[in-house]
């Protein structure tokens, strides 16, 4: 079975070991400040972060040996176990941040919303991929949205209202990448901002979510509040300048000003110790990995792989979109990982086992389909 590697695509794969040494490096200069004056070895998170990679990697190495056909044949019983890992998620004691977003395990804490957006986008594919072109109608849009809902409304309750969001998005995509009639999806659409509306006025949404909205619209409304984060994001990657304060020398990272840098706000780091030259580099690796998932979803041998596909690649560019505008000021601030980059065994795991996805699809791509 190791053989079918030789023919992964090791471009992608490239992209994805640099991306992970960048945050590796980023998440050691931002937190071995605060574990020396905590006592604790300045290399704790670093450890911890390069054990996730290595699972990660091996993880990516299991999921591209897996065989797409049977992949698909185990999405029930995957959809099923993240469902009830959700639901785990809100009757098990212990929250973070007033939040039930983790279930402990021991040292490591699993982030169940994570799996849920893999076992939408099978779940999704294999619903598709048995039903004939000529009756992807309105109703069936409709059926399709129900196995985004139930996860959704779930997630909701931890709270946690941009992985809802971002579920819909990536339905959206991969419902476009069908050729669903678009004024359908426009439609849809519409009705996700009219309860959004509706969830506003009649005092559905959390108050913190509210005010990290409000801040978004008008900064200057809370600076030492929910606008602090963005704040001091914008100063560390603006000190930046073109080649950064130099690895390691970022003022504003080693001061710990900005809150959740090595998660969150990893790629303010990046910004001001490496500047717009190492910024800029980034999203030229996010972008040619984009362009490498696109490629895999267009030659995909099947329905099934090509929209999976699809909806891993709306998955990254969502949350990379997501995560890196709000360092700027362009997206309302939201605890939305950065792929490959951000500290969390959670996120690592489960984009490596996207990128994992796309290899096996890429690696049966001139399969003959009968």
């Amino acid at each position: 079975m190791l053989r079918q590697l030789r023919y992964a695509d090791f471009q992608m794969l490239a992209i994805v070991l640099l991306l992970c040494t960048i945050g590796a490096l980023a998440i050691y200069s931002c937190t071995k400040s605060d574990l020396a004056a905590a006592g604790r070895p300045a290399t704790a998170k670093l450890q911890l972060q390069l054990a996730w990679i290595v699972i990660g990697l091996g993880m990516l190495v299991a999921t591209a040996l897996v065989d797409t056909a049977k992949l698909r044949r185990l999405v029930w019983p995957l959809y099923i176990g993240v469902m009830v890992l959700l639901v785990l998620v809100l009757v098990l004691p212990g929250s973070v941040r007033e939040t039930n977003r983790w279930i402990s395990l021991g040292p490591v804490n699993l982030q169940p919303s994570e799996l849920a957006k893999l076992a939408v986008i099978l779940m999704l594919g294999a619903v598709v991929a048995r039903v004939d072109e000529e009756k992807w109608d309105f109703t069936f849009l409709v059926k399709t949205l129900g196995y985004v809902g139930v996860p959704s409304l779930l997630i909701l309750m931890q709270p946690d209202l941009g992985t809802p969001i971002l579920l819909f998005f990536v339905w959206l995509t991969m419902m476009f990448v069908l050729g669903a009639n678009p004024a359908h999806l426009g439609a849809f659409a519409l009705a996700a901002i009219m309860l959004f509306a509706g969830a506003w006025g009649f005092g559905l949404i959390r108050p913190h979510q509210k005010a990290r909205l409000v801040s978004f619209i008008n900064p200057d409304a809370d600076p030492y509040g929910t606008a602090y984060h963005l704040r001091q994001s914008l100063i560390a990657i603006g000190s930046g300048h073109l080649w950064g304060q130099g690895l390691f020398q970022g003022k504003q990272s080693q001061s710990a000003f900005v809150p959740d840098q090595e998660t969150d706000f990893i790629f303010t780091v990046i910004a001001e110790e490496l500047g717009f030259v190492g910024a800029a580099s980034v999203l030229v690796l996010y972008g040619l990995l984009l362009y490498r998932g696109l490629a895999v979803s267009a030659a995909a041998a099947t329905t099934f792989d090509r929209v999976v596909a699809a909806g891993i690649v709306a998955v990254f560019l969502i949350q990379i979109y997501s995560n890196i505008a709000m360092t700027v000021g362009l997206a309302p601030v939201k605890g939305m990982a950065l792929p490959f980059l951000s500290y969390g065994g959670s996120s690592m795991v489960t984009s490596m086992m996207g990128i994992g996805i796309l290899q096996s699809i890429y690696m049966r791509r001139e399969q003959i389909v009968f």
